[in-house]
C-alpha cells in the first residue's frame, strides 16, 4: 500500500546531501562485499525487462538483476555474446543490476535473446523492433500502480498487468509511481517480479512520479536510508532508459520513436507547485531538452503524432491532488507552441479526459479530437493503488471521468485512417473483467506535413545517426562498439560500489531475424 505524501518523510535537499555524503563514505569503506565481491554460479537471474532506446526501430535496452555478484554477465543475439554492464546502489546491496544496449537492430524484427552469467542456465525470450516508418500498432498505459498478487480480492495491480499484456502492445507506458517502494526495497523486487512476464517481452517505458523520490528518514529523524541523487538511485539503477545526454540527469526524461509517434516522458518532479523537495533539481536543463525535443518531432514529416508521458497532472478533477498549478505554468505554452496531441498523466487514482485543450481553454468539444488545434489530457492513475473520489463538481473542460475503478488504457495507432488524417483511437478497460469504461475515442491529426510516397515509407533515423542532424540541444549518443563473437564479449563496467555508472555501454550488433521461441 502506497503512502501519501503528505505522511511520507521527506527531507530537505540539504539533510538528504548531507546523508548521502555520510552513507557513501561508509559503503566506500565498508563492508568486503563492496570491495571484493564474491560471485554465485547458481544465483537466479530475475526481473527480466525490455526498454526501447531513442529509435524502437533499431535500439533496445535487456535489463535484469541477480540477489548476489555473478561472474561475466551477458547477453546472447544471433551467435553474439555481449557482456552487460553491471551497476548496484548502497540502498541495496544484496542485489545487483544488469544490463546491455542494443544498437543496430534490423526494424520490425523478432530476436531471440538469452541472458545468463558463468554457471547458470540461460533464460531465454523474445524482443521486437519497431518498423521504420509508419505502421498501425497499439500501445498501453496506466500509473500509480504498486504491486499485488495474483490473490482474488487484493488490489487489482496483478490483473491489470495481465489486462495490458493481453491487448499485445507494442510497448506500456507507466506514468509514475510504480512500486511505492517508499524505500523498502523488496517492494521493488517484488514489484519488478510481477511486471517481468509481461516487460521481458514488450518494453516497458515510464517516467518518474512522487514516489520514486525515495529519500527518507526514520521517524526519530535519525538516518534511515540513501538513494543517490534526487533519491533517484533505485529507478535509475532498475530501468535503463534511452539518453538524454545530460550528465547527472540520465535516466530522469527522455524521449524515443516508435513509428511514426514521438513519445517524450517528463519528470514532474522538477516543476510541481504541490511537493518541493525535487523541485528545480535539473536547473532548467529539462525544459530547454523537452522544449527541443517537441520542436524537431512537430518539424519532422516522418512524425504524425506526439505523445507526453508526466505524472502529476496538468488538468484532474480529483478529491486527492487534482490540477497542478507549477505544471500548468510549465507546459501549457510549450505544448501548444509544437502541438503536442496527447498527454498521459497519473498521480490521481482515477481515470479522467479532457476535451481538446489549449492552456485552459476548451477548443474542441466534438470527437473526433483535431489535435492540430488542441491537446488531450488524460488521468490513467488507475494502475492497481487505491481509488480516490472526484470533487462533486465536473469541471467545464472535463469530458469524461470514471472513479473507483482500475485499468488499462489502449492507444491504437492508425497513421493511415483516411487520405488526409491519422488517428489515435483511446479506450479505457477495467482490470477485473475488461469491459470498457470508455471506447472510441478518436483523436485525429490532418497530416502535419505533406506526404508523399516515400515520406510514408522512409525510415525514422535514430537521434544523431548518420545523415540525422542531432536535435538542438540534444546531444547525440556516442558511437556504437561491436560486439565480439561467443567466445568473448565487451567488457562492461562492474561498479560495486557508491559510484554507479550512469549507463550502459552502447552495443551494436549485426543480426538477422530468428526463429520464434515459441
Amino acid at each position: 500500500m502506497g503512502i501519501s505524501h503528505e505522511d511520507r518523510p521527506y527531507v530537505s535537499r540539504r539533510d538528504f546531501l548531507r546523508r548521502t555524503a555520510v552513507v557513501g563514505a561508509a559503503l566506500g569503506a565498508g563492508p568486503v562485499f563492496w570491495q571484493q565481491p564474491s560471485y554465485a554460479a547458481d544465483a537466479p537471474l530475475q526481473h527480466l525487462h525490455l526498454q526501447y532506446g531513442d529509435d524502437a526501430a533499431r535500439t533496445a535496452q535487456v535489463s535484469w538483476s541477480t540477489p548476489v555478484a555473478v561472474k561475466d554477465p551477458f547477453l546472447e543475439l544471433d551467435g553474439s555474446r555481449i557482456r552487460a554492464v553491471t551497476r548496484a546502489y548502497p540502498g541495496q546491496p544484496d542485489r545487483v543490476f544488469h544490463s546491455v544496449r542494443l544498437s543496430g537492430l534490423t526494424p520490425s524484427t523478432s530476436y531471440n535473446y538469452a541472458v545468463g552469467h558463468a554457471g547458470a542456465s540461460l533464460t531465454t525470450d523474445r524482443l521486437t523492433t519497431g518498423p521504420s516508418g509508419r505502421e498501425r500498432f497499439t500501445f498501453t498505459a496506466f500509473g500509480d500502480q504498486s504491486f499485488s498478487d495474483p490473490t482474488p480480492g487484493r488490489n487489482d495491480a496483478f490483473h491489470n498487468t495481465a489486462l495490458a499484456q493481453s491487448m499485445d502492445p507494442a510497448f506500456h507506458a507507466i506514468v509514475g509511481d510504480l512500486a511505492y517502494a517508499n524505500g523498502d526495497q523488496a517492494i521493488w523486487d517484488s514489484y519488478m517480479g510481477m511486471i517481468s512476464p509481461m516487460a521481458r517481452r514488450r518494453p516497458w517505458m515510464p517516467c518518474i512520479g512522487n514516489h520514486e523520490i525515495e529519500s527518507q528518514l526514520d521517524p526519530r529523524g535519525l538516518l534511515l536510508d540513501t538513494w543517490g541523487d534526487y533519491g533517484y538511485d533505485p529507478y535509475r539503477t532498475r530501468w535503463d532508459l534511452p539518453g538524454n545526454g545530460i550528465d547527472g540527469l540520465e535516466g530522469c526524461f527522455y524521449r524515443f520513436r516508435y513509428g511514426s509517434v514521438e513519445v517524450v516522458s517528463i519528470d514532474n518532479n522538477d516543476v510541481t507547485s504541490e511537493i518541493p523537495i525535487n523541485v528545480g533539481y535539473s536547473g532548467g536543463r529539462q525544459v530547454d531538452y523537452v522544449s527541443a525535443a517537441l520542436a524537431r518531432a512537430a518539424a519532422d514529416p516522418a512524425v504524425d503524432f506526439i505523445v507526453v508521458l508526466m505524472h502529476q497532472a496538468a488538468f484532474s478533477s480529483s478529491s486527492k491532488h487534482g490540477s497542478d498549478l507549477g505544471v500548468q505554468t510549465t507546459w501549457f505554452d510549450v505544448f501548444a507552441e509544437h502541438s503536442v496531441d496527447l498527454v498521459l498523466q497519473g498521480h490521481d487514482h482515477t481515470y479522467e479526459r479532457t476535451f481538446g485543450m489549449r492552456g485552459m481553454t476548451v477548443v474542441d468539444r466534438e470527437a473526433p479530437y483535431s489535435t492540430d488545434t488542441g491537446t488531450v489530457y488524460c488521468v490513467v492513475g488507475n494502475g492497481g493503488e487505491v481509488q480516490e473520489p472526484f470533487k462533486p463538481v465536473q469541471p467545464e473542460w472535463s469530458a469524461f471521468r470514471q472513479e473507483g475503478v482500475i485499468g488499462t488504457l489502449r492507444v491504437d495507432v492508425d497513421p493511415f485512417a483516411t487520405a488526409t488524417t491519422a488517428r489515435m483511437t483511446l479506450g479505457q478497460y477495467a482490470a477485473t473483467d475488461g469491459r470498457a469504461i470508455e471506447e472510441g475515442i478518436v483523436l485525429e491529426r490532418p497530416f502535419r506535413h505533406p506526404r508523399s510516397s516515400s515520406a510514408a515509407a522512409a525510415p525514422v533515423p535514430a537521434q544523431g545517426s548518420a545523415g540525422a542532424p542531432a536535435r538542438p540541444g540534444v546531444p547525440a549518443p556516442a558511437p556504437a562498439a561491436t560486439a565480439l563473437p561467443s567466445t568473448g564479449g565487451l567488457p562492461g563496467v562492474a561498479v560495486m560500489g557508491a559510484a554507479v555508472a550512469a549507463g550502459a555501454a552502447a552495443l551494436k550488433v549485426t543480426v538477422g531475424r530468428l526463429a520464434d521461441p515459441e
